[in-house]
């Protein structure tokens, strides 16, 4: 498989795991099972407290990446699991755990078919096992087998007016995935669906997709400034970007500028005070 493909390159990683995602995925497993009942409202205040808001691009890919890790936290057949955008004639990878996640979306995006293809274009969960794949898919099955995956769980990220993509796992045991992982996948895609459709409510399917893409590919300057404050501050990765976001909001100045201007500032005198 290809090293270099610019639909995968800019993908960030999933958010590492923590105390908030772990108590999230618990969360949504309890409610699959109906031993707590939580309604996808309540969810996604949950999911949106781990991120706390979405008002622009690089809000809404941490919340994508804390889709992703509490996605992968909750399922434990999912070996790897990414997130596809799939919108105004945009096809990429926004979030991945590993490069595995990678590889095996970019087959995907060179065939035109798979599960997570289908399931942001059908707005269906996909759950299907390596031999059923090889007969609705066999150019990215055998891509994929060879790559070790064997099973597929894909759910659509869906908004009132339109599909924004794909949340994917990938598992390399043969039915690793089974109907409850299903319906689990189904509740935490629902509970982010309010915060993408309040973002993308007033916004074209072509405006939205080159946002998210833009924001990638110029995303590392945000990526580096948590990094500094994480090992500065000894915090998390959401209370890094928490700063810079409340930073952003009381300077009136753009999220990735604050970052950049935080990062040029450590670089060039260490000794300064951080955001």
């Amino acid at each position: 498989m290809t090293s270099s493909d610019r639909r995968t390159d800019a993908s960030l990683p999933a958010a590492a795991a923590d105390q908030d995602a772990a108590e999230a995925a618990d969360l949504v497993v309890a409610a699959a099972v109906g031993v707590q009942q939580v309604s996808a409202t309540e969810l996604g205040r949950m999911l949106l407290a781990v991120n706390r808001s979405v008002v622009d691009e690089d809000e809404l890919l941490s919340l994508l990446q804390n889709l992703a890790q509490i996605a992968q936290e909750a399922i434990p057949g999912a070996d790897s699991t990414g997130v596809t955008i799939d919108l105004g004639g945009h096809t990429y990878t926004a979030v991945h755990t590993d490069q595995r996640t990678l590889r095996v979306d970019s087959e995907q995006y060179d065939s035109g078919e798979g599960p997570c293809l289908e399931a942001a274009r059908t707005r269906q969960i996909m759950l299907v096992d390596a031999e059923e794949a090889a007969a609705t898919w066999p150019q990215f099955a055998a891509a994929a087998r060879a790559e070790g995956i064997r099973s597929f769980l894909a759910a659509p990220l869906v908004t009132a007016d339109q599909t924004l993509g794909s949340l994917n796992l990938y598992g390399r045991s043969r039915s690793a995935f089974d109907s409850f992982d299903a319906e689990i996948l189904d509740l935490l895609t629902e509970s982010v669906s309010r915060a993408i459709g309040d973002f993308a409510r007033y916004r074209s399917a072509q405006d939205v997709a080159t946002g998210l893409q833009r924001a990638l590919e110029t995303r590392a300057p945000i990526e580096q400034a948590k990094g500094m404050l994480m090992a500065i501050h000894g915090i998390d990765a959401d209370e890094a970007f928490e700063r810079l976001r409340r930073e952003s909001q009381n300077t009136n100045i753009p999220l990735r500028a604050v970052a950049l201007r935080l990062v040029e500032r450590l670089t060039s005198a260490p000794d300064d005070e951080a955001v």
